[in-house]
C-alpha cells in the first residue's frame, strides 16, 4: 500500500471512531484577484496568530502592473468562529501616510479578501492584513 493510501486509510479510521480531529494548519493556495487573472506572490507570507492558533495568512502578490493585498482565514479558525473582520491595505514606503488597495469586510463569514488593485510597483511596498484586531506585516519588496 502506498504512503498516501495508508495515510489516509488512517485518517478515515481516527474519523470514524471519532477519537480524533484532524486539523491542518497549511493554508490553502490563493484564488486571484478579480482584475487580475495572473499574479505570483512577492515577498513573505506573514501568519496571524489569535487566541494562539494560526488563523490567517497575509500575503502580497503583483500583476497586471498593480500590487495587491491578501488576506486568507484559515479553516480551523472558521470552525470555531461565527464571524470576523477583514482588512487587508498596501503601504507604499515612499507615501507611508496612505492606504493603497485597501479591501475590509466587516461581520464576514467569507475566507479569503483580495484588496483593490494599487498603482505601487514602483516604489517599495508591503502588505499589512487585520483578522479582527490581530494584524502583521508582509516583508518588504522593492
Amino acid at each position: 500500500m502506498s504512503m498516501l493510501r495508508r495515510t489516509l486509510a488512517g485518517a478515515a479510521a481516527l474519523a470514524a471512531a471519532g477519537t480524533a480531529t484532524l486539523v491542518s494548519a497549511t493554508p490553502a493556495l490563493a484564488s486571484t484577484p478579480p482584475s487580475c487573472s495572473s499574479v505570483r506572490q512577492i515577498g513573505t507570507t506573514r501568519v496571524l496568530t489569535v487566541g494562539g492558533m494560526e488563523a490567517a495568512s497575509v500575503k502580497q502578490y503583483y500583476g497586471c502592473g498593480s500590487n495587491y493585498a491578501y488576506i486568507y482565514v484559515w479553516q480551523q479558525y472558521r470552525d470555531t468562529h461565527s464571524n470576523w473582520d477583514l482588512y487587508v491595505h498596501v503601504i507604499d514606503h515612499s507615501d507611508s501616510g496612505s492606504d493603497y488597495g485597501v479591501g475590509e469586510l466587516n461581520n464576514t463569514t467569507r475566507a479569503e479578501l483580495w484588496g483593490a488593485p494599487a498603482n505601487t510597483a514602483a516604489h517599495c511596498t508591503h502588505v499589512t492584513g487585520y483578522l479582527n484586531s490581530t494584524g502583521g506585516s508582509t516583508s518588504t519588496v522593492c
